[in-house]
C-alpha cells in the first residue's frame, strides 16, 4: 500500500469515527449518564470513559479477526444492538429516579466584588467520600456501556476491515486505532458542548436544569423503546 492511499484510508477512517461517535443510541447514552453530574469536566469525563469502553471492546473485537483469524459470531452485534435498547431505557428511568431522590438544585449566592452565580447542590446522605465512591461507580458505568455500544456496532466496521488489511494485518490495526481516535475526538466534542449547556441554564435556574435532564430521560427512554422494538 503506498502512502497515498495508506493516508486516504486513515482518514476515512478517522472521519467515520468522528461520525460514529454522534450515533443517536450514543448521544442519549452519555447525555443520560452525564446528566447526573451537570457541568463541563463531569460532561467529558463521562463522554471520554464512554468513549476509553468503545474503543476497548472494538479494538478486542477486530484484533481477534485481523490477528488471530476468529470468527465473530454473526448474531452477537444483534445481542448486543438489543441490550443497547435496554440500557438506553434503563438510563432513563435511572435519570428520573435520581431527581427524585436527591432533590438536586442549584445554590445561588454572591462572594464580595464578584457577580452572583450558582453551585450545583444535592441533599443526599452520606459523607464526603461515600459521594467520591457513587462518581468512581458512575464512571465505570459510563466504561462499560460504551463498551456495550462498541460490540453492538462491530459488524459495519469489521466489513471495511478486509479492505483495511490489504498487505498486512496490521494496516487494519492501525485503520481500527485512528478510528477510535476519531470516535474520542469527536465524543470529546460533544461533551464540551453538552457541559456548556449545561454551565449556561444553569445561570437560568434550578428548574430549567430539571427540565432537560427530565427531556434527556424520556429521549433515552422512547430511544430504548424504539430500539427494543425494530431488533425484537
Amino acid at each position: 500500500m503506498d502512502s497515498h492511499s495508506l493516508f486516504a484510508l486513515l482518514s476515512l477512517a478517522f472521519s467515520l469515527g468522528m461520525l460514529h461517535a454522534l450515533d443517536a443510541d450514543h448521544i442519549m447514552a452519555v447525555s443520560g449518564l452525564a446528566s447526573t453530574r451537570p457541568g463541563l469536566r463531569t460532561s467529558l469525563a463521562f463522554c471520554g470513559r464512554w468513549a476509553i469502553g468503545h474503543g476497548l471492546s472494538l479494538s478486542a473485537i477486530g484484533m481477534s479477526v485481523l490477528l488471530l483469524g476468529m470468527a465473530i459470531p454473526t448474531r452477537l452485534s444483534a445481542y448486543a444492538e438489543q441490550l443497547v435498547g435496554v440500557v438506553l431505557v434503563a438510563i432513563g428511568v435511572w435519570v428520573l429516579v435520581d431527581l427524585l431522590r436527591k432533590r438536586a438544585h442549584l445554590h445561588f449566592h454572591r462572594h464580595e466584588s464578584l457577580p452572583p452565580h450558582a453551585h450545583w447542590h444535592q441533599h443526599q446522605t452520606g459523607a464526603g467520600v461515600y459521594a467520591r465512591d457513587r462518581s468512581h461507580r458512575h464512571g465505570h458505568r459510563a466504561v462499560m456501556v460504551g463498551m456495550l455500544h462498541g460490540t453492538a456496532g462491530s459488524a459495519p466496521l469489521l466489513a471495511l476491515l478486509p479492505l483495511a488489511r490489504l498487505g498486512s494485518p496490521w494496516w487494519g490495526v492501525l485503520y481500527l486505532l485512528v478510528f477510535g481516535l476519531g470516535v474520542i475526538l469527536s465524543m470529546l466534542i460533544f461533551g464540551g458542548l453538552l457541559g456548556g449547556v449545561y454551565t449556561v441554564l444553569a445561570r437560568w435556574g434550578d428548574a430549567v436544569v430539571r427540565t432537560l435532564r427530565v427531556g434527556v430521560a424520556l429521549s433515552s427512554i422512547s430511544f430504548g423503546v424504539y430500539l427494543l422494538h425494530g431488533v425484537l
